[in-house]
């Protein structure tokens, strides 16, 4: 009932409007109005556009940081004839008699703390590189996209095509975080053999030939892992020229008057060129040992493929201008760089993992279409 009314009202204000148009124009009294119908889509089969691409969501992991080298060699779990040296210049070693009856009095300490009830206990600490800084990021990301789309079919409210697309984006992540590891402790106890009544204080160094005070030569080990001892200071950055292709249809309607909703999807193939660099300071926060300052960095080209989910609003200015502005999920996997080797050092390669696993472009730009 309300279309027919709605007709009968045009009608009706049609045929009131015509005598007053022609009592005003004499001179074209038997004219009609001419009439403008609402565009539809536009029709021209190519288009050409121009946008910038907000990053977001696109992430860094920091790995293999810290490490902290022992400083002393407490030698193996067992046994009583190994030169054995810790962490505060104590050590038990073999003495000239080849440790005879597994005793040595080739043996020093520095502290008296480390005398604990019948036995001399001497430690030796150090730290693995396997702390992490996760989910670093700088967002957003800047870049620049063209594309080119072609329209291959045409229906009355329906366009579909295949765009094309070369985008560049500059990815820079800074990590200053503090972040903590884990501290191996070895601890071994030297029992006081029999016979030996007096320890001699500390500080105390026997000596190879000797003769001197006896020790037992065979540690009673025990080795603890302490979790946020290791404190590592310091700063981890990428550099990384992101360059993407994207190829896939799309699917064009129309929303209202000049404006029109695109779904897009397809192939991503990326290639990230990174540089990456790091410098850093180890402490061990309950011996207070520090290590010197070390970095290193490295660069890395890698290839990647994956997928991407668009959608645009677009509006025609005219019918071969439009602006447009848009979401893009995009999925490409990781970009791993590692650091060089400083003095062949293991605890000095780091590495950096750039993620596009889940990364979201916000799109806005310029169309041209012919």
């Amino acid at each position: 009932m309300r279309t027919h009314a709605f007709g009968y009202s045009m009608i009706a204000a049609m045929l009131f409007a015509a005598p007053l148009a022609w009592a005003q124009t004499p001179d074209s009294a038997m004219s009609l109005p001419a009439v403008h119908l609402e565009p539809g889509l536009p029709d021209n089969l190519n288009k050409i556009s121009l946008s910038y691409r907000m990053g977001m969501n696109i992430t860094v992991d920091f790995k293999r940081l810290g490490g902290f080298p022992a400083l002393s060699d407490p030698g193996p779990a067992t046994g009583s004839v190994f030169n054995r040296s810790y962490d505060n210049g104590s050590y038990n070693r073999v003495d000239s008699s080849g440790n005879r009856g597994g005793t040595t009095w080739y043996w020093g300490y520095e502290s008296a703390s480390q005398l604990q009830g019948n036995s001399l206990v001497m430690e030796s600490s150090s730290s693995k590189a396997n702390a992490v800084s996760n989910n670093r990021e700088n967002d957003p990301q800047h870049g620049l996209e063209l594309s080119y789309g072609r329209q291959l079919y045409r229906h009355k409210d329906l366009r579909i095509g295949i765009e094309a697309a070369f985008g560049y984006t500059l990815v820079d992540v800074t990590d200053t975080h503090t972040v903590f590891g884990t501290v191996d402790r070895i601890t071994d106890a030297f029992v006081i053999p029999g016979g030996v009544s007096v320890v001699p204080s500390a500080p105390y160094h026997g000596t190879f030939s000797g003769p001197g005070a006896l020790m037992s030569s065979a540690p009673e080990r025990n080795t603890t892992v302490i979790s946020r001892d290791s404190v590592i200071t310091g700063e981890r950055k990428i550099d990384s020229d992101v360059f993407t292709l994207r190829l896939g249809p799309y699917l064009q309607v129309p929303l209202y008057k000049d404006l029109s909703f695109l779904l897009g999807g397809g192939l991503t193939l990326l290639s990230a060129n990174t540089d990456f660099s790091y410098h850093e300071t180890v402490t061990l926060s309950d011996t207070g040992q520090v290590s010197g300052p070390r970095s290193s960095s490295g660069s890395q080209s890698d290839f990647l493929v994956g997928g991407y989910v668009s959608g645009t609003i677009s509006y025609a200015i005219t019918s071969q201008v439009g602006l447009f502005a848009g979401v893009q999920f995009q999925s490409a996997g990781r970009s791993v760089t590692d650091s060089r080797l400083v003095n062949d050092q293991s605890v000095t390669k780091k590495e950096s993992v750039l993620d596009f696993g889940q990364s979201i472009l916000l799109v806005f730009g310029l169309s041209y279409s012919f």
